[in-house]
């Protein structure tokens, strides 16, 4: 089956996925970021040991075929003549190495015209002799479709087995308990007002135990694959904002509840690929538990015949 691969990126988050993908090609010790918080990124984003140098680019525009490659010729050209404008910078970013191949590294790519356009650039900044160019230095547009081995690597890899998901221990729970027992039990209450005390109690440890092993591995992850942190933490703001602005989809507390968890999940998934299935789930699960506990999900009063 064909990948359907996403169009609509965010800037930042495209940034961050498409240096997954580029460290999957080239390895990440072969990769070398440049910060753009100083000064800009002098036309370059990532640049590798092997002459490479890529410069990521999301187009707001994702439909229009026209609009989205005007945005593409418009970035890349102005890019491109940074090598030039920032050339001493570059010079000292680079050392001894020597640029054969320009990317701009985008979502998708549907019109050629953009490539002949990024070329005729390159060409003039070739003519220039800049000391940083290789005799054969070219510029390339590549999207995900280029990318596809490294994407489907970069599903099947799993950041699971260096960290294994660690169980909420008794203190945690205990601690969490202590703090938010009732306030989730007056929610579950409104959402479940058929059940009887026992099973409103065996709701209330379960998802209590799911929000603490949820902090568990995002705190895991924030200290061994940052990327794959942040990735997560913006999935779920993102939901938390919709929850906040759009409310719980479904009729029932139940069509709610596996409305956010599923949209988390898919979330998940897409923007965060590396992540296993385990961690998934328990984010995801884990984050249903949150919400009760911390807003913003609720449940109305059951009404009253």
């Amino acid at each position: 089956m064909a990948i359907k691969y996403r169009r609509d990126w965010d800037g930042k988050e495209w940034q961050r996925f498409s240096k997954q993908l580029v460290q999957v090609r080239h390895l990440p010790q072969n990769v070398q970021d440049v910060p753009d918080r100083v000064h800009g990124d002098a036309g370059l984003e990532f640049i590798t040991t092997d002459g490479c140098c890529y410069q990521s680019y999301a187009p707001e525009e994702t439909s229009d075929v026209a609009k989205a490659a005007s945005a593409m010729k418009s970035k890349g050209a102005r890019d491109l003549r940074k090598l030039e404008k920032n050339k001493d910078k570059i010079s000292e970013i680079l050392g001894a190495r020597k640029i054969t191949n320009w990317i701009l590294f985008c979502p998708f790519l549907d019109n050629k015209e953009v490539i002949s356009h990024l070329q005729k650039i390159a060409d003039e900044i070739l003519k220039t002799e800049l000391p940083f160019l290789a005799p054969d230095f070219c510029a390339l547009v590549q999207c995900q479709e280029d990318f596809e081995t490294e994407y489907q690597q970069l599903r099947a890899k799993s950041a699971g087995p260096p960290i294994a998901i660690k169980k909420p221990s008794s203190e945690q729970l205990e601690q969490v308990e202590s703090k938010l027992d009732q306030r989730v039990e007056d929610k579950l209450k409104r959402a479940f007002p058929l059940d009887d005390e026992a099973k409103t109690e065996s709701r209330k440890k379960t998802y209590i135990y799911a929000h603490v092993q949820r902090e568990n591995v995002l705190s895991d992850l924030r200290d061994e694959f940052p990327d794959f942190w942040e990735g997560s933490t913006e999935c779920i703001d993102a939901e938390e904002r919709r929850l906040e602005m759009a409310g719980a989809e479904g009729d029932t507390a139940s069509q709610q509840i596996n409305s956010s968890m599923n949209r988390v999940e898919s979330a998940l998934k897409s923007q965060v690929p590396g992540l296993s299935e385990k961690q998934v789930a328990s984010i995801s699960q884990g984050q249903v538990g949150t919400w009760l506990i911390e807003c913003p999900l609720d449940f109305q009063e059951p009404s009253k015949k």
